[in-house]
């Protein structure tokens, strides 16, 4: 694999690619005649500029980067020239350590050869804060190859969103009388007035507009398959339900008690 020449750091391997790839250009064979080569050249390159990102290093970062790089970001706009770049991560995003945590989507990268450029590689990527994903991004970024070293002079990063939830629960089946029992009104601080009612193995939850179809995980626990949002039933020792408490992320978001 090939690597920036102003990386200190080289494995073999890489080392071992980037003579090939010099000897390809001093025979007079394009480097877009080697696709493969390309390829793990611009997955070397990229992989070594993110370990920079996630470390904030922000030398090594724009040490991968021209002089005249435009910075394109669907939130923020364009940033124009490396110096000022270098100036919004080391005041912003750097100016306190490491903040966010990039991670590639497994499978959505590509890399096309730009015949007299370079090349580009695209794909999309998960943006973490702690253990939690924050955020998911589109890249597309211009690779350069001039003077024996790759360096990106186009970066362009958009259609940020949240990150869609991804259900790992597995369903149980409940008897009918044992959901029937968590059916009826309740009432929670905030949400109001919220009514639970059997549907079909489930449970349908309303509240005001919102209606969630929320199903079984445990004897006394249910889940909504598209958010993080889970309800356990609480009942007293006379085994009678009394409350549900109302979690997301794993918190305590609400606690609603029957009233019927």
């Amino acid at each position: 694999m090939f690597k920036n020449s102003n990386t200190i750091k080289h494995t073999t391997q890489s080392f071992i690619a980037l003579l090939l790839l010099v000897s390809t250009v001093a025979r007079g064979q394009s480097i877009y005649d080697q696709p493969e080569q390309l390829k793990e050249a611009i997955l070397e390159n990229d992989d070594q500029f993110w370990k920079a990102y996630n470390q904030c290093n922000v030398d090594q970062m724009v040490s991968f980067l021209t002089e005249d790089l435009e910075f394109y970001h669907d939130k923020n706009g364009l940033t124009k020239g490396l110096a000022d770049f270098k100036k919004a991560l080391s005041e912003g995003l750097c100016a306190n350590g490491p903040q966010l945590r990039r991670q590639v989507k497994e499978g959505s990268v590509e890399v096309f050869p730009l015949k007299g450029i370079g090349a580009i590689i695209s794909g999309e990527h998960y943006f973490y804060v702690g253990d939690r994903a924050d955020a998911l991004a589109k890249f597309t970024h211009i690779w350069n190859f001039e003077n024996g070293a790759w360096k990106m002079s186009r970066v362009l990063s958009y259609d940020h969103q949240p990150v869609p939830y991804e259900n790992q629960k597995t369903a149980i089946s409940l008897s009918d009388k044992l959901l029937a029992s968590y059916a009826g009104n309740y009432l929670a601080p905030q949400t109001g007035k919220v009514v639970f009612s059997k549907l079909e193995g489930k449970l349908q939850m309303a509240a005001g507009p919102m209606e969630l179809i929320l199903i079984p995980e445990k004897e006394n626990l249910f889940f909504h398959e598209q958010s993080s949002l889970t309800f356990e039933f609480i009942s007293n020792e006379n085994s009678e339900v009394t409350k549900v408490i109302i979690r997301e992320n794993g918190q305590i978001v609400e606690e609603a008690k029957r009233n019927n």
